[in-house]
């Protein structure tokens, strides 16, 4: 196996964005041969090379997708194909510093569709001898791209084979907005290029990420990895210039769901910049963990690798919901955003209302939809000294680097605070704070033996603290992830790690969550499953297309478009969550529900259904306990 394929094995890996856009941006015209540049203007194709490379880029094309001969004779540079294949991997090699050089090989325009048998072939060898200059010069792989005929294509990997059988071959395809290549669908697409040769599929250009990620999440499935790389967006033309106008944030949002579909190269196609590219490098880090790992782990590694130090605190005496969980009572939290000013007056009044309605534990989300909120470190802190509620903190890695997550957890519980559920965290997205940087110098694995090795009075370096942690450890879970296996292998990682509950995303469908509770019963974690309320039709709508690891199935979403919005849409919201919540509450350890709006009496609502009827607290648990207050819904074992 060659070192491209090894580290791809071991985590989703990043390609540069586009070169012909940029090239364009700066003022040279498309009259001009874009591959011809590597000779006589290599400064710039360098210094293009070097801003990808900083942003993040694990792979780096070179700049010669159009460099084979009978493009080249279209510019009167069909003699040079040697000399500009073997400049751009030299300029491209100059910069990677310890990334991949890719071989970028374009079509050559012959129509295949149309084209007779000798002009196919004539196409044939021009590739063959694009692709042996590109393997003369010392390319790592070679990235067929941008091919609209499958036949071009699967003739391109005959001779990438032919030249080079050792040599990593990735090819992709341009689909239409059917998801179609010449009546072919993205399985038949991905079937066809492995039986040529692929060692890995995918498809570029064309689409954007919306697009292109139905596209991939198709692909994904059959052992084959699968690469994307989205246009941003569809073009605009200002004062003549094509102008790409999807904003890198939100490009980086359609990453993370690509990496969570399964697919394990992403990248930019045309319009696409250093800042696309940084902000999917901040997607990768998310979603496999930066370099600052305590032990290193993959997605394929081996669970054993990791080997958590025993809590020193039995878990019934950490907490309340620890008790709870330990006892096999039905537990019950409910999600409290801190408030978005300085004044946690309102909120506070909230956490002592799910008091009064025997609610006693609260979620407080770590700066949710990388919203700008107070912190809920303070808030949390107010509520315990305000309230006497039991507080679960959310802890993400997004924005604290290594030290300043150990001083967080160190902070939190020198506060009271006792529970935390572990999470990467939603990356900063469109909004006022679009240019905040994230930083995941670890992702939810790793922070969670940073907690544990604390639990068992430890910092992470195997030093001795002066005293042990004793936190309840969550963590994160996608019932409807489109890669279940992947998912899964995470969860056995993560209670390998220290985890020692599951708190779900929200679910929506109850043969979903079932099958999910079925599939992740032999890791013995106990599972809270989450609830979310739908709130209206528009509401349903944003969160199923916009919001990564949230699905709605299409049945619900027709539901709520039925009743609209207002009083009817809220009613019909807290039904499905408690048609949800019935269909596996005596399987499950308890409820995290998180209504929209702080809409209290909606987290009530769904309640109802733990005892069958009117949800009520019970005043037969009253007493004193480690964790707080005692006072607990009356219900049925698990």
């Amino acid at each position: 196996m060659t070192a491209f394929l090894e580290a791809l094995a071991e985590r989703p890996l990043l390609f540069d964005g586009a070169m012909g856009s940029l090239l364009y941006d700066r003022g040279v015209f498309h009259t001009h041969s874009y591959d011809e540049l590597n000779l006589s203007r290599p400064e710039l194709i360098r210094d293009i090379h070097c801003q990808y490379r900083a942003a993040g880029a694990d792979i780096l094309e070179t700049n010669t997708f159009g460099a084979n001969q009978i493009a080249l004779a279209r510019h009167g540079h069909g003699d040079r194909v040697g000399d500009i294949n073997r400049a751009a991997v030299a300029l491209a090699r100059g910069a990677a510093q310890g990334a991949f050089v890719a071989g970028a090989i374009g079509p050559t325009g012959v129509r295949f569709d149309v084209a007779t048998e000798s002009e196919r072939e004539l196409a044939r060898a021009a590739l063959r001898e694009q692709i042996e200059a590109l393997v003369e010069a010392g390319v790592d792989l070679l990235v067929l791209e941008t091919f609209s005929s499958i036949i071009e294509l699967e003739r391109a990997l005959e001779a990438a084979r032919a030249v080079a059988p050792e040599l990593p071959r990735i090819a992709q395809m341009v689909f239409d907005a059917n998801a179609l290549v010449e009546g072919l669908g993205p399985e038949d697409i991905r079937d066809r290029l492995v039986s040529a040769g692929a060692d890995v599929v995918g498809s570029n250009c064309g689409l954007g990420p919306p697009e292109l990620y139905d596209v991939g999440r198709r692909m994904v499935g059959q052992g084959v990895p699968v690469s994307i790389q989205p246009n941003a967006g569809l073009p605009s033309i200002v004062d003549g210039r094509s102008i790409y106008v999807a904003n890198p944030e939100h490009f980086g949002v359609f990453a993370r769901r690509m990496l969570k579909s399964g697919v394990q190269l992403i990248g930019g196609c045309c319009g696409t910049t250093p800042d696309h590219v940084r902000s999917m490098h901040g997607a990768i880090r998310m979603m496999a963990g930066g370099p600052a790992r305590t032990r290193p782990v993959s997605v394929d590694a081996q669970p054993a690798v990791i080997t958590p130090r025993p809590a020193l605190v039995a878990l019934a005496e950490r907490s309340l919901l620890g008790a709870r969980i330990a006892g096999g009572e039905f537990a019950v939290s409910v999600e409290l955003s801190a408030p978005a000013g300085t004044d946690p007056s309102r909120a506070l009044a909230l956490a002592r209302d799910a008091i009064a309605a025997g609610i006693d534990i609260i979620n407080v989300a770590d700066g949710p939809r990388a919203t700008s909120r107070m912190s809920n470190l303070a808030f949390c802190a107010k509520a315990i000294a305000s309230t006497g509620v039991e507080p679960i903190l959310h802890v993400c890695s997004r924005d604290r680097n290594y030290l300043g997550l150990v001083a967080h957890l160190l902070g939190a519980h020198a506060l009271g605070i006792r529970n935390l559920v572990i999470i990467t965290g939603d990356p900063p997205k469109m909004g006022d704070y679009a240019f905040a940087t994230p930083v995941y110098d670890v992702d939810s694995i790793g922070l969670l033996e940073i907690a544990s090795a604390m639990n068992a009075g430890f910092d992470p370096t195997g030093k001795e603290l002066d005293g042990a942690t004793a936190f309840v450890l969550a963590t994160g879970a996608e019932p409807a992830a489109s890669d279940r296996d992947r998912e899964l292998h995470r969860l056995e990682l993560k209670k390998l790690a220290g985890a020692e509950l599951v708190m779900t995303q929200p679910v929506y469908d109850p043969e979903t969550l079932a099958s999910f509770i079925d599939d992740a019963a032999p890791l013995g974690l106990p599972i809270m499953v989450g609830l979310l309320p739908l709130a209206s039709y528009r509401n349903a709508e944003f969160l199923h297309n916009e919001v990564p690891g949230m699905q709605i199935p299409l049945a619900y979403r027709e539901r709520m478009a039925r009743v609209g919005s207002g009083p009817a849409a809220q009613a019909e919201g807290i039904a499905i969550a408690r048609e949800a919540l019935s269909g596996v509450q005596h399987r499950v350890a308890g409820a995290y529900i998180m209504p929209p709006f702080n809409r209290l009496e909606s987290a009530i609502a769904i309640l109802d259904v733990v005892r069958g009827g009117r949800w009520h607290p019970s005043n037969d648990h009253t007493g004193d306990h480690p964790g707080g207050r005692t006072k607990t819904a009356d219900a049925p074992p698990r």
